[in-house]
C-alpha cells in the first residue's frame, strides 16, 4: 500500500506572507514591496522566492486568489488569507521556538580570523560596520514614522506596536553589532602591531648573526693561511 505523503504545511516564509495577508489582500507586487521595507527587517526574501511561496500557499489552500483591475495598468492577482490560512498562522505564532538556533555566516568567517590574509580581517570588519550602519539608520527611520504617526509602542494601534517592537529589537540588536566591531577591530590593530613588531625583531636578530658569522670567519681564515715565510 503506497504511503500518503504529508501534508504541505507553509514555510516561514509562507507565515511571513500570511502575515501580511491577515491585515489586507495584496498582489505578489504589493507584498513584494513590504518584503523590501518592514518586514525585511525580520525575514529577506527574493521576489522570485515570494512568487513561488505564494503559488504554493494558493494551490494548498492558505489563499484564495482573485483577478482584479489594476491601479494604473492591467488586471492583478489580489490575494486574501483562507481559514485554513489563519488556522496555520496561529498554529505557527505559538509553535515552540529555539531561539538559541541561528545560522550566521559572519560569525563563521570571524571564528577563523587567524585564516584571512594579513590585514584584510580588517577590510571584512570595516565592509560589516558600512552595512550595519546603513541598516541602523534604516531602522530608526522606520521607527520615527511609525512613532510619529501612531504614537509609542505603549500607546499606538493594536496592529502596529508589534511591528515597533520588532524594529526597537532590531535597533537593538544593530546597535550592539556596531559596539562589537569597534572592539573586534581594535584587538585585530593590536595584534597586527604585535607581529610587526616580533618580525622586525626576528628580522634584527638575524642581521646580526649574520654579522657575527661573519666576524668569526676573517680570523679563522687568516689562521688557516698562516704567517708569510721571509726570503
Amino acid at each position: 500500500m503506497p504511503r500518503s505523503k504529508d501534508p504541505w504545511e507553509p514555510t516561514i516564509l509562507g507565515h511571513a506572507i500570511l502575515q501580511l495577508l491577515s491585515r489586507n489582500t495584496a498582489s505578489g507586487y504589493d507584498l513584494k514591496g513590504r518584503f523590501h521595507g518592514s518586514v525585511g527587517h525580520g525575514w529577506h526574501a527574493y521576489d522570485t522566492q515570494i512568487y513561488r511561496e505564494l503559488r504554493n500557499l494558493e494551490k494548498e489552500g492558505f489563499v484564495a486568489g482573485r483577478m482584479a483591475p489594476g491601479r494604473s495598468g492591467p488586471q492583478r492577482r489580489l490575494y486574501s488569507i483562507t481559514e485554513k490560512g489563519l488556522e496555520s498562522l496561529e498554529a505557527w505564532l505559538t509553535s515552540p521556538l529555539d531561539v538559541t538556533k541561528m545560522k550566521d555566516e559572519f560569525a563563521l568567517r570571524v571564528w577563523t580570523s587567524d585564516l584571512f590574509p594579513e590585514e584584510s580581517i580588517n577590510t571584512y570588519l570595516d565592509g560589516a560596520r558600512s552595512q550595519w550602519s546603513e541598516a541602523l539608520a534604516h531602522q530608526k527611520m522606520s521607527l520615527r514614522v511609525l512613532t510619529e504617526e501612531y504614537g509609542k509602542p505603549a500607546d499606538s494601534d493594536d496592529t502596529v506596536y508589534g511591528r515597533q517592537l520588532a524594529i526597537q529589537y532590531s535597533i537593538a540588536i544593530t546597535e550592539a553589532k556596531l559596539a562589537w566591531v569597534d572592539e573586534a577591530q581594535r584587538i585585530a590593530r593590536r595584534r597586527a602591531k604585535a607581529r610587526n613588531r616580533a618580525a622586525r625583531r626576528a628580522g634584527e636578530g638575524d642581521g646580526e648573526q649574520a654579522a657575527g658569522s661573519g666576524e668569526a670567519a676573517r680570523p679563522a681564515r687568516a689562521a688557516r693561511s698562516g704567517p708569510v715565510p721571509e726570503r
